[in-house]
């Protein structure tokens, strides 16, 4: 690992522990070398913490544009050379860095959702977008399903965070899966693998996770 990615490394695992009980589970799931696509569930702003501080390999995140301008985090972000993506439209730059990073054997980690959940339901899994789809497939990289729980109550009052509570967060890692070689990308393959990405994703979650995608729990041949 660099020794920048180390270091806010070190700087977030006190972060991580005064606001949450967190628990990682599947950790060995997660390839150690080799092109990596971790798809996961979004539900706050500490996402990425949970994820990556146990992982045994450096990741590289995709995170949106506007958080390269908030206060310590768009620092932190700048320092681990987070990939700025464009929400809500197709930015093929963002897209081209994410494709250099695996091809390089790089892990990134990216949220199909695009966005989190609010009220009523802050927990519930949106509609997954096609972009990692398609870096999967241009790609040929192993995709890991990610299952969070917890983290959309955490720096979030509104929600009842209490500093003191530390609420318990859960981060699961499920089995690897690579899309067959050979696959066109085309429209019916984006929305194919797409479809295989929220089952695997559902299936890790509680039901009350699942929205969108509660009636997709099985694993797929």
């Amino acid at each position: 690992m660099s020794g920048r990615y180390e270091f806010i490394r070190a700087m977030a695992r006190p972060v991580t522990w005064l606001s949450m009980r967190l628990e990682v589970k599947g950790i060995e799931c997660v390839p150690s070398s080799g092109p990596t696509l971790l798809v996961s569930n979004h539900l706050g702003h500490t996402d990425p913490l949970a994820i990556a501080l146990r992982l045994r390999r450096e990741l590289r995140l995709v995170g949106k544009v506007q958080i390269f301008s908030w206060f310590f985090v768009g620092w932190a972000a700048r320092m681990v050379d987070a990939i700025p993506l464009k929400r809500g439209e197709s930015d093929r730059e963002a897209m081209r860095k994410v494709l250099s990073l695996l091809s390089r054997g790089e892990c990134v980690l990216v949220f199909p959702e695009g966005t989190y959940s609010h009220a009523p339901d802050p927990a519930a899994l949106l509609p997954l977008q096609a972009g990692p789809a398609w870096l999967a497939l241009r790609s040929g990289a192993q995709v890991v399903p990610v299952a969070l729980t917890g983290t959309e109550v955490v720096w979030h009052r509104a929600r009842g965070w209490r500093p003191w509570r530390r609420p318990r967060v859960t981060v699961t890692f499920g089995e690897p899966f690579t899309p067959a070689l050979g696959t066109p990308v085309s429209r019916a393959a984006l929305d194919t693998l797409t479809t295989q990405m929220a089952q695997r994703i559902a299936a890790l979650l509680p039901p009350a996770y699942r929205g969108y995608y509660e009636h997709l729990v099985a694993i797929p041949s």
